[in-house]
């Protein structure tokens, strides 16, 4: 059984269709990368697995249980989370308490409005071990806005890591690092548990062939290849739509 599958699943915006009878098959622990031009559905595709969006037809399974649209809780509490390429941060409020708010937002606690978050250790220990996974743990009380550009990118992810999902989907979290800050976050995302599965949109290569197991390449809302690096930099349709010349 799959960890993620997509069933002919279609997308339009009035008479503009996006997502066109798309499907997609995830083994579970397998890193997939999701690439193409701009305009390739790539955003809409991860909007609609997360159920911000819902499809105009087709079907979305999470361990084969199909998806409910429209109810991105039900999804994150079926084992799926997503970091975004836009900083979704609080951004004067300390790396402990974004990760306190993101733990508790997933935890049976998030109905106690009343009671101080002291008073949940638990989502606390939750909290530091998402850290400590994206070696942020030396940086707790600091506030967000004190953070490197790099150590904010490694925060949206380990945001993400709050919900302890079984599905990752990464929405370029490279976007705007250094070369150094790159090299450090690709580390930190290969050392993840070999049992989270993880989709990735990105458009650097560099990052999705040091990342990903399987690349497949949507243009225009349908796939165009799925297959290994080498499978990918080698066919000529994926170089004529996407990688250019010096990736052949």
């Amino acid at each position: 059984m799959s960890a993620l599958e997509v069933r002919n699943l279609r997308k339009a915006f009035g008479g503009l269709e996006v997502i066109a009878n798309l499907n997609l098959s995830v083994p579970a622990g397998q890193r997939r990368a999701v690439i193409g031009p701009n305009g390739a559905g790539k955003t809409t595709l991860f909007n609609l697995i997360t159920g911000w969006q819902p499809p105009t037809s087709g079907e979305i399974l999470l361990h084969g249980v199909p998806l409910r649209s429209g109810r991105p809780d039900l999804v994150t509490r079926g084992g799926l989370s997503r970091s975004f390429q836009k900083n979704m941060l609080l951004d004067s409020v300390t790396v402990l308490e974004n990760l306190r708010v993101a733990c508790q937002a997933a935890d049976r606690s998030r109905h106690s409005f009343l009671r101080s978050p002291a008073s949940f250790p638990d989502v606390r220990r939750k909290a530091r071990r998402a850290a400590e996974k994206m070696h942020l743990d030396n940086c707790l009380d600091r506030t967000v806005n004190e953070l490197s550009y790099g150590q904010k990118r490694q925060l949206e992810v380990a945001v993400a890591l709050c919900a302890e999902p079984k599905i990752l989907l990464m929405d370029e979290p490279a976007a705007g690092t250094s070369p150094a800050e790159r090299t450090n976050l690709i580390r930190l995302i290969n050392e993840l548990p070999a049992d989270l599965t993880i989709v990735l949109v990105e458009h650097d290569m560099d990052v999705v062939f040091a990342i990903c197991d399987v690349v497949t390449v949507l243009s225009y809302g349908k796939v165009l290849a799925t297959g290994s690096k080498d499978e990918i930099q080698g066919n000529p349709e994926v170089i004529e739509a996407y990688l250019g010349k010096q990736h052949a």
